[in-house]
Order: C-alpha cells, then sequence, then structure tokens
C-alpha cells in the first residue's frame, strides 16, 4: 500500500537528490539549498553517510517537511538493531516522513569512528519486510500495533554489479518483501539497465536511475577503481582531460546522459548525487 502523500507517485518523471546533514545542529544551508531546487521531487537525507557520525536524518527531514520540501529518510542495518529501527520509523512516521530508503549501509571500520561496533542484526531484504509489516500493523516480531503506518518503501539496486545474478536475486526479493520505489547506483551507460527494466514488467515498482556528476578525470578513475557497479566510459573520462572547462563540461555531459536516460522506457526517474555541486543541477536537467 503506497502513501497517498508522496511526490513519489506521481505519473511523472521524477527527480530525486540527496542531502547530507551535518556535524553539529544547524541545518540552515541545507533548507536554503533545497529550498532552492524547487524541480527536485523529494531528497534522500542519508544515514551517518559512509560511516561519518553526523545530525540523525529524522532531524533534517522533519525540518524539510515544515519547509514544503519532501524528504526521503534514508535508513541503514549498520547502527541500530530491529527494535531501535521500528522505534525510529514509528518516530519518523508520526512526524510526517512517509518514505523510507532502506540500506545496508557501510562498515564503521572505514568511517570517523572506527572503534564502534557494527550491528547489522538485519539485512537490507528484511528491513523492507519489517517496513511491511509495520504497515500491515504488526512489529518484526508479529507483536500487533495500536496504529499502522503507510510507508513508501525503498531500496537500491547496482545493475552494473559484477556479481550480477546475485544482485538481481536481491532486487526481486526486495520487491517481493514490499519496496515500491529503487533508486539504483550511478549510471553511464543506459543499457545496464537492461536487466533491472526486464524483471520490472508487470511489477507496480518504480525505478530512478542514479547519476553522479564528473567532476574530474581523477574523480572518474576513483569511482571505476574503488566503487564496485560504476563504470565511467573512456569517452566521458577523454572528455574531462581534453576540457579547459571542467564544470561548463561536466554540465554537458550531465545534461546528455540524463537525457538518454530519461528516453529509456521503463525507468521513472533519476537520483542526482551531485557531492556539493547541487546548485548546478538545474543546469544538468
Amino acid at each position: 500500500m503506497l502513501s497517498k502523500s508522496t511526490r513519489l507517485n506521481e505519473n511523472k518523471f521524477i527527480y530525486t537528490s540527496e542531502l547530507t546533514p551535518p556535524k553539529g545542529i544547524d541545518l540552515s544551508k541545507l533548507i536554503n539549498t533545497a529550498s532552492d531546487l524547487n524541480m527536485i521531487d523529494a531528497f534522500n537525507i542519508t544515514d551517518n553517510h559512509n560511516s561519518k557520525m553526523t545530525m540523525a536524518p529524522i532531524g533534517l527531514a522533519r525540518k524539510l517537511i515544515e519547509n514544503n520540501i519532501e524528504p526521503i529518510y534514508q535508513i541503514t542495518c549498520r547502527d541500530r538493531n530491529s527494535m531501535a529501527i521500528q522505534s525510529d520509523l514509528l518516530a519518523a512516521y508520526s512526524l510526517g516522513i512517509n518514505n523510507i530508503l532502506c540500506m545496508s549501509g557501510e562498515s564503521v571500520k572505514y568511517g570517523d569512528h572506527p572503534n564502534a561496533k557494527d550491528v547489522f542484526e538485519l539485512s537490507s531484504e528484511e528491513l523492507i519486510e519489517t517496513i511491511t509489516k509495520l504497515n500491515n500493523g504488526y512489529d518484526y516480531a508479529n507483536n500487533k500495533l495500536d496504529s499502522v503506518t503507510n510507508f513508501n518503501i525503498g531500496a537500491v539496486v547496482n545493475p552494473g554489479s559484477n556479481t550480477i545474478e546475485k544482485e538481481l536475486k536481491k532486487f526481486e526479493n526486495k520487491i517481493k518483501n514490499g519496496a515500491t520505489f529503487f533508486q539504483t547506483q550511478a549510471i553511464y551507460d543506459p543499457k545496464t539497465l537492461n536487466n533491472i527494466i526486464q524483471i520490472k514488467q508487470n511489477k507496480n515498482i518504480k525505478i530512478l536511475a542514479g547519476y553522479i556528476p564528473i567532476k574530474s578525470v581523477k574523480m572518474a578513475n576513483f569511482l571505476n577503481n574503488k566503487v564496485p557497479g560504476i563504470q565511467v566510459p573512456e569517452n566521458i573520462i577523454n572528455l574531462m582531460k581534453k576540457t579547459n572547462d571542467p564544470q561548463k563540461t561536466c554540465i554537458e555531459i550531465s545534461k546528455e546522459t540524463i537525457s538518454e536516460i530519461k528516453a529509456i522506457k521503463g525507468i521513472d526517474g533519476v537520483h542526482i548525487m551531485a557531492l556539493g555541486w547541487e546548485h548546478l543541477i538545474p543546469k544538468m536537467i
């Protein structure tokens, strides 16, 4: 059952982006950034992104709602057990937060609190199942709730995965468990999306293709060498090598790539991870 009050369910091409809460309490800059991007339908609010401690996403998500901006509350399995996750979800729903994006999360050993402890009691698939139970009036342990939620459940998928059969099986399991929208890993070759589009057929889900603007050759090489499932093509790297204006070239590449993605039947939107270049998003779409 989809939440009625989310722009993600509208019958149009969807644009989402993301915001990382501060390592502090001042939200004014992020609110101003989101307010200026009125072409974005909803913003992911990251959950201790890259295992670096920040404000909990529920705080920024609520502030966005107060400013008539729609949030997507990311929640990872890394930091909380099943009880804490469910408590946070009930609190979020009571504050008007309808969209949830379920993620596993990176181990704390890669972040700024390497002596903290990973939890990972739930997998991302089990987290989706848990939220579906909340929507049906029961908690993870099958105890009846006093009242039900109506979350719009999101998940991630990596169509460029090196273990694509395993990834597609997880994709199907996430759909079975109740996910209604998906954001993909960053895509630069639209043909990469074919496998998940085939699985999507006759299923009531939406797919938003991920996109990270390429700011430099160094960034492209980092993504290719360090981030599983991302492959920045040589033609894009060559364009960035030759340019005297990296920002202008990045915008041109982004506009062309997003236009190609938008033309694909079966793709419902684009999730733009601008990584500090959010102010350039209007020029990219």
